[in-house]
């Protein structure tokens, strides 16, 4: 067995979570959670199983087995920064946009593979490694049932990042919350990246459920001229109040998104198999069209109220 090294680098820490990053005897980089507060051991055990059962999965931290710190989640460094921290200096350039949109969604369209829906997609909550990789971290909040139906609660019970919850998470919607609730949360994600906000600003947590519930985001591309109007599609399509109008799989989502990064005219071998498109129509351009042809009866431009942290580490 194992321990992590005296000297530790704090990462993060609420009332709900301590993060730090320490080294291994044998000289492992590693980043250490440990859940505090009321459930703190059950939240441990919970996180442990899922990413478990994730080992092996590309672009999620492995656990790391051999470590014999009580309490503590255990993970290998992947470096990097979150991408909340990359975009404190502005929205992400549009090259680098793109290619952090194909990674994200590859990684969620392999986790939602192994039975996980996260519930938290949130730029706090995606590192950017230092070669590039984008990861998706903390498990916190997953579940491995095919779908949840939150009750109707008081919106300070409502669980997760609240700027980039999709509708039916906050338990007052009759949809259920399935992996599409994870495609809502990479739009808002792409949505901030492309703009510097997310759709709705961080404002109060009531004006943000209803904003969530009843408002249209204003296109990234009129927010931010320099993003592509097929990738401010996608993202709008994202973030559409139905689950049944968003896509309806990471895997659809990546095909749409390799097809856009290999620019008009040209092709670029697909990583994503056969039979996953997992579109109600025809992918690519067809649905392009269809949401350009779209009519909006509500439209509003983001409000921002200033930065509030993530719910994860800001630097790994």
């Amino acid at each position: 067995m194992s321990a992590v090294s005296a000297e530790r680098e704090p990462l993060y820490a609420t009332e709900r979570t301590e993060i730090f990053r320490a080294t291994l005897p044998d000289g492992t980089g590693v980043v250490c959670k440990r859940p505090l507060g009321p459930g703190a051991s059950r939240r441990l055990r919970h996180e442990g199983a899922v990413l478990a059962r994730l080992a092996g999965a590309a672009g999620v931290p492995a656990l790391v087995a051999d470590s014999d710190i009580d309490s503590v989640i255990v993970l290998r460094d992947i470096g990097g920064v979150s991408l909340a921290q990359l975009l404190t200096g502005g929205p992400l350039p549009v090259q680098q946009l793109v290619e952090v949109a194909v990674q994200l969604a590859s990684v969620v369209a392999e986790v939602h593979r192994r039975g996980v829906i996260h519930k938290d997609i949130n730029p706090a909550n995606v590192v950017y490694g230092a070669g590039g990789e984008v990861h998706l971290i903390d498990f916190d909040l997953a579940t491995t049932y095919a779908e949840e139906r939150p009750g109707f609660g008081h919106q300070s019970e409502i669980a997760g990042t609240p700027a980039y919850l999709a509708p039916e998470q906050t338990g007052r919607t009759s949809w259920p919350v399935d992996k599409r609730a994870d495609l809502y949360g990479i739009g808002a994600t792409l949505y901030e990246s492309a703009t510097g906000q997310p759709p709705f600003g961080r404002g109060d947590l009531a004006r943000l459920v209803h904003d969530h519930l009843a408002r249209i985001p204003v296109s990234p591309a009129e927010l931010n001229p320099a993003v592509p109007e097929g990738l401010a599609r996608i993202i709008l399509r994202l973030l559409e109040k139905e689950p049944d109008r968003r896509y309806q799989s990471a895997d659809g989502l990546l095909h749409d998104l390799v097809r856009l990064r290999a620019g008009p005219g040209r092709r670029e071998r697909r990583s994503v198999p056969a039979g996953r498109a997992g579109l109600p129509g025809p992918a690519g351009p067809a649905f392009l069209a269809w949401s350009a042809g779209r009519r909006r009866s509500t439209r509003c431009a983001p409000r921002w109220s200033g930065r509030s942290p993530g719910s994860a580490a800001g630097c790994w």
